[in-house]
Formats: structure tokens, C-alpha cells, sequence
């Protein structure tokens, strides 16, 4: 992979993980297309990854710092947050090693990425028309969060949008439409983070190499990551997801024809 290679697909992680679009799906086309083993490459996965979660943790850093001191001071919702998360969590860990010897097939159907962009655009249409706030996330509670984590467990689909998924649900749940976000994003660290930390064994091992395009995916996939997470949150307030459900119905119909 070239510089100019990692610099592309690196915005393109970055953007797609945070809008509804599916940065696994985006990624699995590209492969498909462009012939790029980019699913067999754990070195710029873990770059590219670590660059969106660099771009999380910088964008809610208020928010983290807040739920790990109302944590270990016992005062405020930092102590529900936590158990939150740890519960939406469970489900796509769970998931996560169950498909990890399957991952490349996944990649590898772009029928099956067409399906699942087809899904997301239902989801993201179904949560824009149907949803209705019934409570702020400080208040969600433990089934909420279940759920929400259901989501994110199906997003290990190549074309089901992780944000897509988990905001949605939130959404169809009652969950006000910031506090969805919120929720959504901050829940994505404990899991791509754990998934990064799986692929530890081969870098001590020296399979994985870490060469100058995949630092500059990194960075890519962390800067346009935080710019996407601002636009994410503009859309979902202004009530505009159905413009990426249009846009997921399109190249989910164009995938299943080319596949």
C-alpha cells in the first residue's frame, strides 16, 4: 500500500465510521473493486482504528472524564454510565469472537454488504419517522443499553452501520437525540479498543507491520473521524438522517447488482 493509498482509505474510515454509512461495507467495496487486500492488512486496521478512537475520546473528552470522577466520587450518573456501557458492551464481544475466524468472508460477500446497506437504510428511515423522546440518557437504563449494544453487535456486519445502528436504536427507544449520540460513540471505545488489543499477539510476534502508510491512514481516519463526528451530531438534531438512508438504498441496490 502506498502513502497516497493509506491517505484515502484513512478518510474514508474515518468518515464512514461516524456517518451512518458503514465503514466496514466501504471498505469491503473497495476491496472488491479496487482488488486491495485491505482485510487481510491487521497493520492499517489497527492504525486507522486507533485514529478514530484518538478522534472520540479528544471530541467527548468532557463527557469521560466526567463518568470516570462521578465514578470513583460516587456523585452524579458516572457510576449508571459505566455500568451502561459495560452492559451495551457484552453483546458485541460476545459476537466479535464468534466471527473472528469469519471476518475475511464476510468482507469477501458484496452481496451480502448490499443486503446489510439495504438494512441501514431501513433502520436510519425507520428511526427518523417512528422515533419519539421519552427520556435523556442520563435515564435510559439497563435494557436501553442492552439493546443499544444488540445494535453495535449487528454493525460487525460489513455494510450495517455501527453509528447508523446504535443511534437508531436509541433513538426508536425513547432516547433524546444528543444524548443517542452520545451514547453511541462512547460505547464504540470499549469495543474497537478490546478488537485492537486482540491483535497484540501478532505484533509481538512481528506479523504486523506498521510501515509509512499506515501511520498516515491514522492520522487521515483520526481528523476526518472528529470532523465526522461533529457533522454526525448536526445531522441527527436537525432530524436529516433520511438523506444517508437515500444515499445506503443506493449503493446497497449498486452492490447487490455488481455482486
Amino acid at each position: 500500500m502506498t502513502v497516497v493509498q493509506g491517505l484515502v482509505m484513512g478518510v474514508v474510515q474515518g468518515l464512514t465510521e461516524f456517518l451512518p454509512v458503514s465503514s466496514s461495507g466501504h471498505l469491503a467495496a473497495a476491496r472488491s473493486l479496487l482488488g486491495v487486500g485491505l482485510a487481510e492488512d491487521v497493520g492499517f486496521e489497527v492504525a486507522v482504528h486507533s485514529g478514530t478512537l484518538l478522534a472520540v475520546l479528544i471530541y467527548f473528552r468532557r463527557r469521560i472524564v466526567s463518568i470516570l470522577v462521578e465514578t470513583f466520587s460516587g456523585r452524579g450518573e458516572g457510576r449508571r454510565w459505566l455500568i451502561w456501557l459495560v452492559v451495551g458492551t457484552i453483546p458485541a464481544g460476545v459476537a466479535g469472537l464468534a466471527l473472528k475466524n469469519h471476518a475475511a468472508a464476510l468482507f469477501n460477500d458484496i452481496q451480502l454488504v448490499g443486503a446489510a446497506w439495504l438494512f441501514t437504510a431501513a433502520l436510519l428511515l425507520a428511526a427518523e419517522r417512528f422515533s419519539r423522546v421519552k427520556v435523556s440518557v442520563d435515564r435510559m437504563g439497563i435494557l436501553r443499553a442492552f439493546g443499544i449494544g444488540l445494535a453495535q453487535a449487528a454493525a460487525l456486519v460489513p455494510g450495517i452501520s455501527r453509528s447508523g445502528a446504535t443511534i437508531s436504536i436509541g433513538l426508536l427507544s425513547g432516547v433524546q437525540r444528543r444524548g443517542s449520540v452520545d451514547f453511541a460513540f462512547i460505547l464504540s471505545l470499549p469495543s474497537v479498543g478490546g478488537a485492537t488489543m486482540l491483535t497484540i499477539p501478532e505484533w509481538v510476534s512481528g506479523t504486523t507491520v506498521f510501515g509509512a502508510a499506515h501511520i498516515a491512514g491514522g492520522i487521515a481516519a483520526g481528523l476526518s473521524g472528529y470532523l465526522a463526528i461533529a457533522l454526525m451530531l448536526r445531522v441527527v438534531t436537525g432530524g436529516k438522517l433520511g438523506w444517508f438512508a437515500l444515499y445506503c438504498a443506493i449503493i446497497g441496490v449498486v452492490a447487490l447488482l455488481l455482486g
